[in-house]
């Protein structure tokens, strides 16, 4: 007769466990992000309350959006357990625009820290316009990429700087930028716009938020978190040693996020030291006599640009609403982003 010891019982199957998902819990996403959930086996009865699952193998599901912005809660259930992801939604930045009106105010600085070129302070008339609540994300510029074949930037390079979709995109040429915003049905802000939009309808004040220096709640810039150099203020704390995700600061008073510090921005306009000196008084747009005199030309714009706003690598000096940096329109930075605009009314 043949016993039934032990040694012929059957072993009991491992629990299947939840082992890891990307983007991590407690991420910042946008609402069409794919969430990547890797169990130690294949999960049986799933079940997740929001989102459509897709099955990659046995082990793996995608989660697919959209999501709605705002706090999100993600409970999966399976028949050997439970898992909770959290989550902030940012709005879709590709839509999320605010109408700067039609009206005056003063360009320029009268402080004493203003470099001669943000002299003479002088009025300007800009009509209006639609503007990017916020810059312009690294996830933004993938779905570019992808859906139009343009020239693939260096993503590892970007990822040190912008690690997320979540953060602005860096390290593209002023070419990369208007290639961008001509397929969004939009375009590059001029020097004049971006600033009216920076200021937020204050008047002659320093920054963004007022005359008081950033400390590092108000936006990013180089404080002590920039570990690299030495210049960063080691009495501020921003959170952040290279970019924030995008809207991670509070607004100006046209509900704008990052027109100061995080990256700089570029603007339509050619980079002309004396350009204030002769500005016209309507829509001034430096390097030619109008908006569409640049963009018909964009394929020969050789001279350097403008870019706005300051980044993470500067100081609070560097971030105030007048300064006027330039680069090269071919040259890429791992400080330097863009934010689009929209014609109120349309170009013909």
């Amino acid at each position: 007769m043949f016993g039934c010891g032990a040694d012929s019982e059957e072993t009991a199957p491992e629990p299947i466990a939840f082992v890891s998902v990307d983007p991590p819990s407690g991420s910042v996403i946008l609402p069409d992000v794919s969430i990547t959930v890797t169990f130690s086996g294949a999960p049986k009865d799933l079940n997740v309350t929001l989102g459509e699952v897709q099955r990659t193998d046995r082990q793996v599901i995608t989660l697919l959006g959209p999501f709605a912005p705002g706090e999100l809660t993600l409970t999966i259930t399976w028949e050997d357990g439970a898992h909770v992801l959290l989550y902030t939604v940012l709005p879709s930045v590709s839509e999320e625009m605010v109408r700067i009106p039609e009206g005056e105010f003063e360009m320029g600085s009268h402080t004493e820290r203003a470099s001669d070129d943000e002299q003479p302070v002088h009025t300007v008339l800009v009509e209006a316009f639609d503007i990017d609540i916020y810059e312009v994300t690294v996830g933004d510029y993938r779905r570019f990429v992808q859906e139009t074949g343009h020239r693939l930037p260096d993503w590892e390079a970007i990822a040190r700087y912008s690690p997320t979709d979540a953060h602005p995109i860096a390290l593209v040429s002023w070419h990369d930028a208007m290639a961008y915003a001509k397929w969004a049905g939009k375009r590059l802000p001029t020097e004049a716009e971006w600033e009216k939009a920076a200021r937020g309808g204050l008047i002659q004040q320093v920054y963004p938020w007022g005359n008081t220096a950033p400390n590092g709640a108000q936006c990013n810039f180089a404080d002590r978190n920039l570990k690299l150099y030495w210049w960063g203020d080691k009495d501020s704390d921003d959170g952040y040693g290279y970019t924030a995700p995008v809207g991670s600061y509070p607004a100006n008073r046209h509900g704008l996020h990052d027109m100061a510090g995080n990256v700089r921005e570029w603007c339509l306009d050619e980079y002309d030291a004396g350009f204030y000196a002769i500005s016209p008084h309507t829509n001034p747009v430096s390097g030619a006599a109008t908006v569409d005199g640049i963009l018909d030309a964009v394929g020969s714009v050789q001279l350097s640009r403008v870019v706005r706003g300051g980044s993470w690598l500067v100081t609070a000096l560097g971030v105030r609403n007048t300064v006027r940096f330039q680069l090269d329109p071919s040259r890429t930075h791992n400080s330097v982003g863009f934010r689009c605009v929209k014609d109120v009314i349309p170009r013909q």
